[in-house]
């Protein structure tokens, strides 16, 4: 049990600190730069793949980085929007709910994972999901550099010096925050992050359902590291049809400023890494117990980026509320987890 909360305590960091390389440069509309974070983690899988000695591939299980790749297309556009951790918790939330519920009631031939303590099991995703709803009520802020555009088709690599003498002008600059952005295309982002959030807690069930179906792979591991090449197999393929199909939609002009190829990559080396963790904590705690530990606890991470790194989260009342939803996160994440064993 303790390599497996050690496990999904590594993925949490890591898949909340993903986005991070990348959100500190201008972005662009996140096609090319995912196209480059599959590749990245391609990359650190085929080297787990071979630490491994090369396990045999499972195509069921590269499904669940095809649904990875169409929830995470849209991502940049959703967080370009409403910042970056109000759309990470609403499908962190989702996503949760869905992955836990596929394994607590057994769908899509999942075998029922019913944890010792059910109702302790229950009342933590509840105090899970009420913990989330406070970022809903945070204000973001999120800013556009003025040489966005210049930028985005290939221009000079900005310098720490250059972005910190931004901040002057934020006010001429300012992306208007969920607050401000139309009904409309809030409604549209939320909907699009609902959405992102079906297929993110979907990913891992094709992987789940191999490991518990003997009867159907046989010799199949139940350890959950030889299926990540596999996932990111799939998650390969499908990136390049989305940058094909984008392509097309753009002309053949499309937007990849040069200097997030490298953040990009070490983005995909954050997910591979993320990945591997969330694999094995399935593998040792199962996953009602994983998915809402590493559905939510990146979402922490993903805040505290933003309050201290980014500064998109400030103000008093902001900052009560994220203490809160803290809190909230921490007791369900304890619940939750303590429910394997009572």
């Amino acid at each position: 049990m303790i390599v497996g909360i050690l496990a999904c305590l590594t993925a949490s960091f890591t898949l909340g600190s993903v986005f991070t390389p990348i959100k500190r440069f201008p972005s662009s509309d996140g096609f090319m730069v995912q196209f480059f974070m599959s590749l990245g983690g391609f990359i650190t899988s085929l080297a787990i793949h071979a630490l491994l000695e090369f396990p045999p591939i499972y195509p069921l299980a590269m499904l669940g980085g095809a649904l990875w790749c169409i929830a995470n297309a849209f991502a940049f556009l959703i967080m370009n929007r409403l910042g970056l951790a109000v759309p990470i918790l609403i499908w962190s939330t989702v996503s949760c709910l869905t992955g836990w519920a596929t394994s607590r009631y057994g769908l899509f031939g999942v075998p029922k994972g019913v944890p010792s303590s059910v109702i302790l099991n229950y009342f933590g995703v509840i105090v899970l999901v009420i913990g989330s709803s406070f970022f809903l009520f945070i204000k973001s802020h999120v800013y556009k550099p003025k040489n966005s555009e210049k930028l985005a088709s290939g221009g000079e690599i900005p310098s720490e010096k250059s972005m910190a003498t931004q901040s002057s002008e934020e006010e001429e600059d300012i992306i208007p925050h969920p607050h401000h952005v139309s009904p409309v295309l809030r409604i549209v982002c939320f909907l699009a992050a609902i959405f992102s959030g079906l297929f993110y807690g979907s990913m891992c069930t094709p992987v789940t359902f191999i490991q518990n179906r003997p009867d159907l792979y046989p010799g199949a591991p139940t350890q959950g590291l030889p299926y990540l090449f596999s996932f990111f197999l799939g998650i390969m393929p499908t990136s390049t049809l989305v940058l094909a199909v984008y392509s097309g939609v753009k002309k053949n002009q499309p937007s990849l400023p040069p200097y997030l190829i490298l953040p990009s990559l070490l983005a995909g080396l954050l997910f591979a890494i993320g990945m591997g963790g969330f694999f094995i904590g399935n593998e040792k705690l199962s996953q009602t117990i994983s998915y809402p530990i590493c559905s939510f606890a990146p979402g922490l991470i993903v805040s505290a980026w933003s309050v201290l790194y980014f500064k998109e989260i400030s103000g008093k009342r902001n900052l009560i509320l994220l203490g809160i939803a803290y809190s909230f996160t921490l007791v369900g994440v304890i619940m939750v987890t303590v429910s394997k064993d009572l």
